[in-house]
């Protein structure tokens, strides 16, 4: 708490004392029973400077302008955390035991709040799963991680290798990076702006963000559409579904594609890219009830009739959600006849074709791990962008960092007006001076004359 209250046994006046250093065993004394002269309180609990800034009264209240200043919590003594599982840190086959039902976010949101932590958000995608969180102490990152292993039936000495868990202003550039692009596989991809949104706004809807995780969100939202507009980072947008087309299309001059999953998030993304190409045909599977629902210019077959069209198909790509294998390495045997070069695309996370397809006489599969090196060429073009991506990200974390600190404060701020017109504004330089660093105690005072100019 930023006020702390003492009964004074002194005085009842007594000269101010400001801001200084002193043994922690003057802990919890009045400054009345302090020698003359400046003084300060250590709070080992809080890890702070509790120092004395009134005349005294029958009650003194104490403040600490380390905390008014820091930005190291975000509100009320709670730290900001991320722990991630992600394409840099996991391969393919782990991030794929952690591609969570949306039940399962919201049990596992539901239970870190059991577990005290009141606020999360969990955002899953083919490349990261992530939780991202408010928390007391440092001692809570332990129980996040432990709720997420449970969540995805993990134990957590199997995937601790996996895991990494960000903390504080690293927490929140890491989401930021994450949510503009920087951080994709493929730098600038459109699609991981939409995912954050969705992640936010079922989180919000849950219950489970408050003052801090929407101010975070919004934020770095807010930002990724900044550096959208105003670098070039996402100028040409490309995304896995892009990236999949580009590569099915260049197969010959007259491609037959089977696209299983055309209804989901990145299936319906990659049928569009798709029918960008001209040498492309589509046959795309889906619902019995959803036949006469498929846009033109594809054929629309039952899911349940997939493997009766593989055979006529050059290039074979999957994207859906489903828990189990869409195609096996059996059933492709069986129905493959003519001889012939196939690529089978692997768009899912866990994957939908079983990698033991890829022996396959004339098989070729690629999954999202493989789609790395296509996505080089991409990246080193938007190089360039990322430095000036940066330097919008700190500028917007340097303002939300404010703001967070400043609605910290926001309850205590009629104490702080009381006791700053006990001290005066030169009571209150004197403590800034001998609390803060040269270059910091310098910002101040040139914020103040910019101040006093007007």
């Amino acid at each position: 708490m930023l006020f702390n209250v003492y009964n004074c046994k002194g005085a009842d006046n007594c000269p101010p004392f400001f801001a200084g250093l002193c043994p922690a065993s003057h802990q919890g004394r009045c400054p009345c029973t302090l020698p003359k002269g400046r003084s300060s309180l250590w709070n080992p609990a809080t890890r702070r400077t509790i120092y004395e800034t009134s005349i005294c009264s029958p009650l003194t209240v104490h403040f600490s302008i380390e905390k008014i200043l820091s930005v190291c919590y975000t509100c009320n003594g709670d730290y900001m955390y991320c722990i991630s599982i992600n394409h840099k840190n996991a391969p393919s086959e782990v991030r794929g035991r952690f591609a969570l039902t949306e039940d399962k976010i919201i049990n596992a949101e539901k239970t870190l709040a059991e577990h005290g932590i009141a606020q999360s958000v969990i955002v899953c995608t083919c490349n990261r799963t992530e939780l991202y969180f408010v928390g007391e102490d440092r001692c809570c990152a332990d129980t996040a991680a432990e709720v997420l292993a449970e969540c995805a039936q993990q134990e957590i000495g199997d995937i601790s290798v996996y895991l990494r868990t960000y903390y504080n202003e690293k927490a929140l550039r890491h989401l930021f990076r994450v949510t503009c692009g920087i951080d994709s596989m493929i730098i600038g991809e459109d699609e991981i702006l939409r995912q954050i949104k969705e992640a936010y706004s079922q989180a919000h809807s849950g219950g489970f963000t408050g003052f801090e995780l929407n101010t975070i969100f919004q934020s770095a939202i807010a930002c990724a559409k900044r550096i959208k507009t105003d670098t070039a980072l996402s100028k040409t947008p490309v995304s896995w579904a892009t990236l999949a087309a580009n590569e099915a299309s260049a197969l010959s001059a007259n491609v037959n594609v089977l696209m299983i999953g055309a209804s989901g998030k990145i299936g319906s993304s990659a049928l569009k890219n798709l029918l960008a190409h001209r040498n492309v045909n589509v046959t795309a599977t889906v619902r019995a009830k959803d036949i006469g629902s498929v846009i033109q210019g594809v054929r629309a077959v039952p899911y349940s009739e997939r493997y009766k069209y593989a055979d006529e198909a050059d290039c074979i790509i999957s994207a859906t959600a489903s828990p189990h294998y869409t195609l096996t390495a059996k059933a492709l045997s069986a129905v493959l006849k003519t001889p012939k070069p196939r690529l089978l695309i692997d768009l899912a996370v866990p994957p939908d074709i079983e990698r033991s397809a890829a022996s396959l006489s004339g098989v070729r599969l690629m999954n999202i791990d493989d789609f790395g090196s296509l996505a080089e060429e991409n990246n080193s073009v938007r190089l360039g962008s990322i430095e000036q991506a940066e330097e919008i990200i700190s500028e917007d974390i340097c303002d939300l960092q404010k703001k967070l600190a400043f609605h910290d404060f926001m309850p205590f701020i009629g104490d702080f007006r009381s006791r700053l017109s006990d001290i005066g504004a030169d009571g209150l330089l004197y403590l800034l001076r001998d609390d803060l660093g040269s270059a910091e105690f310098s910002a101040v005072l040139e914020a103040l004359k910019k101040t006093g100019g007007k």
